[in-house]
Formats: C-alpha cells, sequence, structure tokens
C-alpha cells in the first residue's frame, strides 16, 4: 500500500496527459480504476478496509494483492507519460526527465533493432545531457555511440570523437562515485550519533583534502554538489563555523553563476547547512533571512519545511523574540501534513511546543484562552520518561531540563528533588567534557537547587563554580544549534526569575 501511495502521488491526473492509459484494456468502473480512485481520494486509507470493497471469501487478500501487483505494474509504465514540459518545473529539471526518459527509450530501441532512430536520439540527447551535465547519461550515449560507429559504420573519426567522449566521461563518473561515497559515510556518522562525529574527523579531513584536488581537475553537477558537502561536512564536525559558511558559500557561487544548473536541491541544501552555524556565531539576524530564503525553496507541508521552520524557530529563541517562535510552533503543529510526518520531526516538535507552553505560563507570552498552543498537556510532558540510550539528537537533555524549570514555576519542589537521581545519572553516564559540556554544568546548576533549599540567593552563590564554568564555554563549541534551542545563560534567568528569598 506504501508503494502504490507513493507511485498515485506522482501520476495523478493532474500531471499525466492520458491517465485513461493506465486502465487501457478494462472497462469503466473496473476494478483496477476503482482501486486506483479509492487510494487517490481517500487520505491514508489501509489495506484492511479496502479488501471487503474488492473480493470475499477465504482467498480475498490474494486476489486483492494480485490487483495491487497489477495496479502498481501499469503506474510504473504510466512514469513515462508524465509531462516533463510543464511549466512548474525548472529547465534543469525538465532536462532531467526528458534526458533519463530518452536513455531508456534508446536501450529498448537497440534492443528491438531499430538503430538508426536509436542513434539519432542518442545524439540529440547527449546535447541536451552535455548542456545540464548529466554524467551517467553521457558515459552511457557515448558507449552506444562509439560502437555503432565503430562496428556498425566502421567511421573512424566518429570513433575516435566519442571514444573521447567515453573515456572522460568515464573518469569524471569515477569521481561523482567517490564524491558521493565520501559524502555518505561522513552522513551516516550524523545518523548514528552525536560523539560518533569524533571519531570520524581525522577520516572527513582527508575526505576533504582529497575532494579539494579533485576541484581543481574535475567538474560537473553532481561532483561539485557532493564534493562541497563533504568539505562543510568536515568543518561541521570540527566545530570551525566560519569554515562551514565559507564552504557553503564557495558553492552557492559555483551553482547560482551556472544559472541553467541553478536548482532549488543545491541552493537549498548548502544555504540549509549554513543556519546551524549563524545561530553558533550569534549571527541571527543573518541567519532569519537565510532562514527566510530558504523557505522559498521548499514546499510548505513537506520534510524540508518542517526542517526550515526547526531552525527559524531556535532563531527567534535566540534573539529572545518569543511571541514569534510561538507563531513558527503554531504554525508547524497545526498543519494538515504534521501528524504524517516522520516521528523525529514529531518528536522535535514535541519539546519545542513546551518551550512555547512555558513562555506561556511564565507570562513572558501573552495569548488568548482559545489558542491551540494552550492545550500542551503538560501532565503527559512531566511524567514522560526518556530512554537515555536511544537519545541520539540530545533531545532527552531538553526534556528533563524543561521538567524541572515546569515544576520550579510550579514550586512543586518535593517533585524537584525526585528527579534529581535521573539528572545525576543522566549527567554521570552521557555528559561528558565534548560537545555536552555546557549541558552537563546547566544540569548541575540545577541541582543545586535542592541543595539550597531553592533559596535565591544559596542557589547563586552554590552554583557559581558551575555558572563560570558555562559561560568559559560558549555555546559555538556545540556540535549543532538544536541542542540548545534556548541558550542555557537565558534559561538560568528564567530558573533564578522562579525562586524567591524564602
Amino acid at each position: 500500500m506504501e508503494d502504490l501511495n507513493q507511485l498515485i502521488g506522482i501520476v495523478s491526473p493532474n500531471k499525466v496527459k492520458n491517465i485513461e492509459l493506465v486502465f487501457s484494456g478494462r472497462g469503466e468502473g473496473s476494478n483496477l480504476q476503482r482501486l486506483y480512485r479509492a487510494i487517490a481520494e481517500a487520505d491514508g486509507v489501509s489495506e484492511e478496509e479496502l479488501i471487503p470493497k474488492f473480493f470475499t471469501g477465504k482467498n480475498r487478500k490474494e486476489y486483492f494483492n494480485r490487483l495491487k501487483r497489477e495496479l502498481k505494474g501499469r503506474l510504473v509504465n504510466t512514469l513515462f507519460l508524465i509531462d516533463a514540459n510543464d511549466s512548474k518545473y525548472s529547465e534543469v529539471a525538465r532536462a532531467y526527465y526528458n534526458c533519463y526518459k530518452n536513455s531508456a527509450a534508446i536501450k529498448i530501441l537497440l534492443a528491438r533493432g531499430a538503430r538508426q532512430v536509436a542513434v539519432q536520439l542518442a545524439e540529440e540527447t547527449m546535447k541536451a545531457a552535455e548542456r545540464f551535465e548529466f554524467t551517467d547519461i553521457l558515459l552511457s550515449l557515448a558507449k552506444d555511440l562509439r560502437f555503432h560507429y565503430g562496428t556498425i559504420l566502421g567511421d573512424s573519426e566518429m570513433f575516435r570523437h566519442y571514444n573521447k567522449k567515453a573515456h572522460h566521461y568515464s573518469q569524471l563518473y569515477l569521481m561523482e562515485l567517490k564524491a558521493e561515497e565520501y559524502y555518505t559515510a561522513l552522513a551516516l556518522t550524523f545518523s548514528v550519533s552525536r560523539a560518533s562525529k569524533v571519531e570520524f574527523s581525522q577520516d572527513a579531513a582527508r575526505y576533504a583534502e582529497e575532494m579539494e584536488q579533485l576541484l581543481r581537475e574535475h567538474h560537473s553537477y553532481r561532483f561539485n554538489l557532493y564534493a562541497f558537502t563533504v568539505i562543510a561536512l568536515r568543518y561541521e564536525m570540527a566545530n570551525d563555523h566560519e569554515l562551514t559558511i565559507a564552504t557553503c558559500q564557495r558553492a552557492l557561487n559555483y551553482f547560482e553563476n551556472k544559472e541553467h544548473l541553478t536548482s532549488r536541491q543545491a541552493l537549498f541544501n548548502f544555504s540549509f547547512r549554513m543556519l546551524s552555524s549563524y545561530i553558533l556565531l550569534r549571527r541571527l539576524d543573518e541567519g532569519k533571512k537565510l532562514a527566510m530564503r530558504c523557505l522559498q525553496w521548499v514546499d510548505k507541508g513537506l520534510f524540508n519545511w518542517y526542517r526550515v521552520m526547526e531552525f527559524l524557530f531556535i532563531l527567534y529563541l535566540h534573539s529572545e523574540e518569543y511571541e514569534e517562535a510561538c507563531e513558527i510552533c503554531r504554525e508547524v503543529v497545526g498543519h494538515e501534513s504534521f501528524s504524517k510526518q516522520y516521528s523525529a520531526v514529531q518528536e522535535s516538535w514535541y519539546i519545542y511546543e513546551a518551550y512555547a507552553y512555558y513562555f506561556i505560563s511564565m507570562g513572558i507570552v501573552e495569548v488568548e484562552n482559545d489558542d491551540p498552543l494552550r492545550k500542551f498537556r503538560l501532565s503527559r510532558f512531566l511524567n514522560e520518561v526518556p530512554t537515555f540510550s536511544k537519545d541520539k539528537k540530545g533531545k532527552n537533555i531538553s526534556i528533563l531540563i524543561l521538567q524541572v524549570l515546569f515544576l520550579l514555576q510550579q514550586q512543586q519542589f518535593g517533585k524537584i528533588i525526585d528527579r534529581m537521581e535521573s539528572l545525576r545519572t543522566y549527567t554521570h553516564r552521557y555528559l561528558r567534557r565534548d560537545e555536552t559540556f555546557r549541558s552537563n554544568c546547566f544540569i548541575k546548576m540545577l541541582m543545586q537547587l535542592p541543595a539550597s533549599a531553592f533559596h535565591k540567593a544559596a542557589v547563586v552563590r552554590k552554583s557559581k563554580k558551575y555558572w563560570e564554568k558555562l559561560r568559559t564555554v560558549g555555546i559555538i563549541n556545540n556540535q549543532s544549534a538544536d541542542l540548545e534551542a534556548v541558550p542555557y545563560e537565558t534559561l538560568w534567568q528564567f530558573v533564578l526569575k522562579s525562586l524567591d528569598e524564602k
């Protein structure tokens, strides 16, 4: 069902010139048409709901699976009917669809013996592929044309011409594969754990140095896309945010100077990668402008939109523009696509919603009684028990800290004391003097609350040494901006505001 949902999302009636070709050979109202419409018109309909509408009896599931396979096959074939010349596609996107479609057609024509048509189409496609630097297609076409002129026609001049191109594109394709391999290896470390980035920093430096050398000799859209990303990742891992921004700007200059190659993917990729660095460098106004620019290259409600909105939310928090941050949160969690996002996206915004509710409960942000942000279930959040071993993004640190902030604001001192063992365990097992050092300091500051009987002056006195350590290690030392959605220096002022001199 997931495959069918994705295919129907692409092959929909407004994107295909002749959707009826999907159902050729079947009469109006056939099961094939009915299944297509049931999935296309319903929102997340399940297989269990659909089966009884089509088949009965003990073999109904088998028959339904056969129907699904047939529909999937027809939808895959119909991908070739998508109108790639639609004005909504960029020039490079239109070229991409047409070149790859032609490449498949050429292989089929050659296999069926229609060599004259295939060669003519190959030469036409090669011109477009060269303009848009589709290296894999160029290599395949050069090989086919080299073979044709060398063995079929015996034209030595054309053979040498395409042989030269085949050698050139084979070398360039190998460079693209290497850059993609290095990027994938580094990206994998980001999805495993935050701490593992340090372990791979030497590999990252070696990969980046090799990419810098190759960039002097080789250029293509895909190679530059991956090579610049590898170099930027190297500096991200080293917490060198100035060079991260400089590398991304180099990449943007390259793609912006090739207007016909400029794509939303490349512009978004390198602009988005700069946002975390702008936050950690405290260049917040520049970050907000760039985030607004990123929103122009993403479709509202899709995954990348949520990613940009997350950084925009953090930028507003760091700028102490709490009302604007709450407006971002309100827009995101209220969007119709929010419930369909990956669990990681929803988990992040669950925490950000808690921040927004905290600002409301502290009177920092004033909202109407019927504001959707007031619907946040605080009791559920306070009973949340983070699973430390599964904490890949440092989210549990935020949950533990926010729980203490809420309880302190409500003056539930007994429950704060109960939380102290969890905090102590967390700092001992999971926080070290690396990118989580500031979190370690802040949690130890919170642990002085019960040790000082929640007396403001005593808390300030007992937490002083941790406060000074926190101040000596700036937020720039964090691996990522989302580790501190609100700077700990600011959160500490909220803590002290919730205490009295009693």
